[in-house]
C-alpha cells in the first residue's frame, strides 16, 4: 500500500476528479456502464450519471483498505485478541501489541479512504438534491440520497469508533481549504450525526429487503447497533425487533452461511465478483494457503469446544504438521476466485444486540435477553444458557459475540464500547483504546489535534 502524504480536505477533492468515479462499478448493483473522465462540476447530471457517482462511493466501501479484508477490518482483527500477523508488514503488529503510532501505513490508508467515501457521500447528497425534476424521478432522488446519506453515516460511525474525535464535514470537499476551521467533534457528537443521517435515509428509503443494497432495514439494523453504542437500550431493543420479526430474515445453518451468498441471515453484504475481487483471500491463511492473517490458537479452541463453538467449529481448519505447529486457517472466506462477500449486517447481530439491551436498559427483561441468547446458540447447536443472574448473562452475551462473530470485525470494538479491554485483553491504557490520528494529516491540518497518548 502506498504512503500517502495529503491534507485530508485536498485529497477527498483530488480523488474525486482523478479517480473516484472512474473506477468499474459493480453490474451486481446495476447495469449503467460508469461514465470516465467527468469533471467535478458536470459528474452527476441526471438520474443515471447520480447512480454511477452512488456505485462509486459503495465501491470505495468495498475496498481492501475498508470493508474489503486487509485494511480497516484488519485492524479490529488484530486488535481484538483472537487472530495473529504472520506477513512482513511490521505495522500490522502492532496492532497485536497495542503499540500503533500515528505514522502507522494502515491508519493513514484506512483514515484516507473512509473519508473518500464521505466526501463520494456529500457529493451524491448535495448534487441529487439540486437536479431538476426532468433529471431524476422523485423515486430516484429518495433512493440515491437516502443510500448516500447511510453510506456517510456509516463511514463516521467507523471512524468515531476508531478514532473517537474526528472532523465531521457535510458538504463535498473541492478545494483544499474548503472547511478551514472546522474542529473535531466528540464521539458521542459524531454518533448523533450518524443517526441524523440515518433518521433522514429512514424516511427516504423503500422497505424493500435487498441483501446487496442499503434500504430502510438497513437502517433499522444500523441503528439497533448505534443506539447499543450509545447505551440507548430501550431503542436498540426496537430497532433490532424490527428485524427479528421480519420474515424475510432468519438464522440459517452455519453451512449456509459459509456455502452460499445472500442467504436469510443476511441484512446487508457487500458482493464481490472474480473482476472485483475481496482482498480476504488472500490475506487471510486460507486452506494451504498461507499468508497474512491466521486465527489465533486460543480461538481454534474456542470454536472446537462443543460448549462454546458447535458448528461453527467448521470455521477454522487446522493443517498442522508435524514441522509446522499452531497452522490454523480460516474457511469463511474460502472461495479461490475473491468472491466472497463481506457481512456488514447479519441477522445474529440482531439477536445479541437485543439481548444485551433487554439485560441492560432500565427494566431488564432477563427472560427475553436469555431467549434471544439462546436462539443464536441453538443455531450454532450449542446448549442453551440458563442461569438467572443478570451479570452471568452479559458475559454469556459478551463470548457469545465473541463467538458468532468471530471472524468478522466485531470483537475489538466489543471491547472498547463496553470498558473491558484492560480486563480482557489487558490493554490497561485506556488512550491505546482508540487509533492515533494520522501524522500526515495533522501535519497538513492546523485543526486537527491528535488523541491523548499519541
Amino acid at each position: 500500500m502506498r504512503k500517502l502524504t495529503f491534507h485530508i480536505r485536498y485529497n477527498v477533492a483530488l480523488l474525486l476528479v482523478a479517480g473516484f468515479l472512474t473506477s468499474s462499478c459493480e453490474s451486481y448493483f446495476l447495469d449503467v456502464e460508469p461514465q470516465q473522465s467527468i469533471s467535478d462540476k458536470s459528474v452527476i447530471v441526471d438520474g443515471a450519471t447520480a447512480e454511477t457517482a452512488l456505485l462509486g462511493v459503495y465501491d470505495k466501501l468495498q475496498s481492501g483498505n475498508y470493508y474489503g479484508g486487509d485494511g480497516y477490518q484488519a485492524a479490529a482483527y488484530l486488535a481484538g485478541g483472537d487472530n495473529l500477523w504472520v506477513g512482513t508488514l511490521n505495522y500490522y503488529a502492532t496492532f497485536i501489541t497495542h503499540t500503533y503510532r500515528s505514522d502507522n501505513t494502515l491508519l493513514n490508508n484506512v483514515w484516507y479512504t473512509i473519508y473518500t467515501v464521505v466526501n463520494g457521500a456529500n457529493n451524491v447528497i448535495d448534487k441529487v438534491e439540486k437536479l431538476e425534476s426532468k433529471s431524476i424521478t422523485e423515486a430516484q432522488r429518495k433512493q440515491f440520497t437516502g443510500e448516500a446519506y447511510v453510506l456517510r453515516s456509516l463511514a463516521y460511525f467507523d471512524l468515531a469508533r476508531a478514532w473517537g474525535n474526528v472532523p465531521v464535514v457535510l458538504k463535498p470537499t473541492t478545494a483544499p481549504n474548503d472547511f478551514d476551521g472546522v474542529k473535531q467533534s466528540s464521539k458521542e457528537q459524531v454518533y448523533r450525526q450518524v443517526l441524523e443521517d440515518l433518521t433522514k435515509a429512514e424516511g427516504l428509503l423503500s422497505a424493500t429487503t435487498d441483501r446487496n443494497r442499503i434500504t430502510q432495514k438497513t437502517v433499522f439494523a444500523f441503528k439497533a447497533r448505534v443506539h447499543l453504542y450509545l447505551g440507548e437500550y430501550e431503542k436498540a431493543e426496537e430497532y433490532a425487533s424490527r428485524l427479528i420479526s421480519d420474515t424475510n430474515y432468519e438464522l440459517v445453518s452455519w453451512s449456509s452461511i459459509i456455502s452460499s451468498k445472500n442467504s436469510k441471515e443476511s441484512v446487508f453484504e457487500l458482493a464481490y465478483s472474480t473482476a472485483d475481487k475481496s482482498s480476504h483471500y488472500g490475506a487471510w491463511s486460507s486452506d494451504g494457503y498461507r499468508n497474512q492473517f491466521c486465527p489465533a490458537p486460543s480461538l481454534f479452541n474456542l470454536l472446537q469446544d462443543p460448549a462454546t463453538g458447535g458448528e461453527r467449529k467448521a470455521l477454522i481448519k487446522n493443517i498442522s504438521t508435524p514441522a509446522i505447529l499452531n497452522y490454523f486457517v480460516q474457511l469463511l472466506y474460502w472461495r479461490s476466485t475473491g468472491d466472497n462477500p463481506t457481512y456488514l449486517f447479519r441477522i445474529a447481530e440482531q439477536y445479541l444486540i437485543r439481548a444485551e439491551a433487554r439485560t441492560k436498559k432500565a427494566s431488564p427483561d432477563l427472560t427475553g435477553a436469555l431467549s434471544d441468547l439462546n436462539a443464536v446458540k441453538a443455531r450454532a447447536k450449542v446448549a442453551a444458557f440458563t442461569s438467572s443472574d443478570k451479570t452471568l448473562i452479559e458475559k454469556a452475551i459478551e463470548d457469545e459475540r465473541r463467538a458468532e462473530f468471530a471472524l468478522e470485525p466485531h470483537r475489538w470494538f466489543d471491547l472498547v464500547r463496553t470498558g473491558r479491554a484492560g480486563v480482557v485483553l489487558g490493554v490497561s491504557d485506556a488512550k491505546k483504546w482508540i487509533f492515533p490520528i494520522p501524522f500526515n494529516d495533522l501535519a497538513a491540518d492546523k485543526d486537527l489535534i491528535q488523541n491523548d497518548g499519541y
